[in-house]
């Protein structure tokens, strides 16, 4: 095999040398700039992703500041409204409770009024047995009876002394 030929080294030290010098020279004039301009690219493209994500990520952060502040805003009006609400129905609850009132306060007079014209029928019908009674006793046993105004008036004496 020639190559293993110590005679043959220097020249293929050489031509090592001048294909290590020519591919290096094909790396740095085209290979590197190609790839700098595709890196320097990728980058601009990922810090232009990063500005985008930046931006979109401060848009939501205020549309969701701004959902947050139009859900409590709901809430306080509801809230509001509800209040509202169950101080309208307290109002009525109230009214119809008075109403109630009135109403049982003017049956329950008017039950009186029957119950004392009735107490006050009755006693004339009691004062008017008793006065017939108080006649026909005092007729028995005395055998006249006394007027009937002296009757009446003995009656209405002992009916004062009972209330």
């Amino acid at each position: 095999m020639p190559q293993f030929d110590p005679s043959s080294f220097p020249s293929q030290i050489f031509w090592l040398v001048v294909a290590f010098f020519v591919l290096y020279q094909l790396v740095v004039k085209l290979v590197m700039p190609s790839l700098g301009g595709v890196m320097e690219s990728r980058q601009r493209t990922i810090d232009e992703d990063l500005a985008k994500a930046a931006d979109l990520k401060a848009r939501t952060d205020a549309a969701i500041e701004s959902y947050e502040a139009a859900l409590a805003e709901a809430r306080g009006k509801a809230q509001a409204l509800l209040r509202e609400t169950n101080e309208e129905l307290a109002r009525a609850a109230e009214a119809r409770n008075r109403e109630v009132a009135e109403a049982l306060g003017r049956r329950i007079e008017e039950g009186e009024a029957r119950i004392a014209a009735a107490r006050a029928e009755a006693l004339d019908g009691v004062r008017e047995a008793a006065t017939d009674v108080a006649a026909a006793l005092t007729a028995k046993l005395i055998g006249d009876g006394p007027d009937e105004r002296t009757t009446r008036e003995s009656v209405d004496a002992v009916m004062r002394e009972a209330r």
